[in-house]
């Protein structure tokens, strides 16, 4: 029997019940948010959170007029409500807006110092995970001394739109400087899981009274600016601890996080006389059992060139490179010894050491691992053993000065 007239006619039937979008919806019926904070409310059942969105001007910006001139319009607008839950500030900021809050494109989600430090974030992501016009995709951080309010009412220069500002301030950070990292929100909710947890901090530099207006961008040096700043440390979901310079490189370098940095050396008898421009680096972590107790190994291994020199040194001989070499090696192994004493000192794993003695001795995990964070870790030995390398010296081996 030929089968094949009534497969055709299936596929043509289902053609027909199968196209279309049911619930499409037209771009000038929404309202598209770029960033969302998360704020603590004014008492703790009714009013617990504060929740901000941050509205792009689609006609604003696609006329190209984001730049600030004396009549023009700001480039996104921000809405807050507050709620007893999140879902429930947001359905508050609906009679607000003219259209619907889409949320898709969210680029960026910040969180307020009080509410991260008094309350703690462990309950703030179920909604993302559930709901499924969210991406969990955009990066989470932590504003210090201020509100995510305040930070998302900023209007920046270079970039009309703030969120988007912020985010390519991180990744170039990130990539460059080497003392914060890009925390997307599936990893935080990873980490949550946990107990420990670690997020890159923003902070507002200026007043933001009058960061909120446009005048703040038609000067050559804004008096308001958003500047990623600090590692903040979590434990349990609250912030304990904001890590600052070496310490903060420490903890990324650690967490092989460090792509580029700049690395000071003393030059002779000039303190940071000389900079290496510190091009790759790898982290491994191990763990050995000893006497039924755990040893964690950190062996890194960097690589670089000399960028710059403020002293006369000849760049030509390899024993004056070995010199800098080690130089550099004692450097990064005081940073990664510094960071690892505020992780004691906080009884926060945020290196997640003790997924590498799961690994080494499940065993031994099963039975450690609900005294691991406030008894064992604080007390647990941690061999550090860096490698560094100079490969160039760049265009000149004898600075002029020499």
């Amino acid at each position: 029997m030929n089968h094949r007239p009534i497969t055709i006619l299936i596929m043509l039937l289902s053609t027909v019940f199968l196209s279309g979008c049911w619930d499409r919806a037209e771009l000038q019926d929404l309202d598209i948010v770029s960033a969302i904070g998360i704020d603590k409310g004014s008492d703790e059942v009714e009013n617990r959170y504060m929740v901000t969105v941050q509205v792009i001007n689609e006609g604003q910006i696609a006329s190209g007029k984001g730049g600030g001139g004396a009549k023009e319009i700001a480039p996104v607008t921000t809405y807050s409500a507050t709620g007893s839950t999140v879902a429930e500030s947001l359905r508050k900021i609906a009679p607000k807006i003219p259209q619907e809050l889409f949320f898709p494109h969210i680029q960026l989600m910040v969180i307020g110092e009080d509410l991260a430090k008094q309350e703690g974030i462990q309950d703030l992501f179920d909604w993302i995970e559930r709901d499924s016009q969210f991406r969990t995709l955009f990066p989470i951080l932590v504003v210090k001394n201020n509100t995510a309010k305040n930070v998302l009412k900023i209007v920046t220069s270079l970039e009309p739109i703030p969120s988007a500002k912020i985010v390519g301030g991180l990744e170039s950070t990130q990539k460059t400087w080497g003392e914060f990292v890009m925390t997307r929100a599936d990893k935080v909710i990873q980490q949550m899981s946990g107990n420990a947890a670690l997020l890159t901090g923003v902070q507002i530099i200026g007043d933001p009274d009058e960061g909120n207006s446009l005048k703040n961008v038609q000067k050559i040096s804004p008096p308001t600016e958003l500047e990623i700043k600090g590692l903040g440390i979590f434990k349990k979901g609250k912030l304990q601890k904001w890590l600052e310079g070496d310490e903060a490189r420490g903890a990324i370098l650690i967490n092989n996080e460090v792509t580029k940095t700049i690395v000071d050396l003393n030059c002779n008898k000039k303190k940071k006389g000389l900079s290496i421009d510190m091009m790759r680096s790898k982290t491994k972590i191990t763990a050995k059992i000893k006497n039924n107790k755990p040893i964690i190994y950190i062996a890194v291994r960097s690589e670089g060139h000399i960028s710059e020199v403020h002293c006369p040194i000849d760049l030509g001989k390899h024993k004056v490179i070995e010199k800098l070499e080690k130089q550099m090696e004692k450097e990064l192994k005081e940073e990664i010894l510094l960071a690892l004493e505020a992780a004691k000192k906080e009884k926060s794993d945020f290196f997640r050491f003790g997924e590498t003695i799961n690994r080494e001795d499940p065993k031994l995990w099963k039975k450690i691992k609900n005294q691991w964070d406030e008894e064992i870790f604080p007390e647990t030995e941690v061999n550090v053993h860096v490698q560094a390398f100079i490969r160039r010296s760049g265009l000149r081996t004898k600075p002029y000065i020499k």
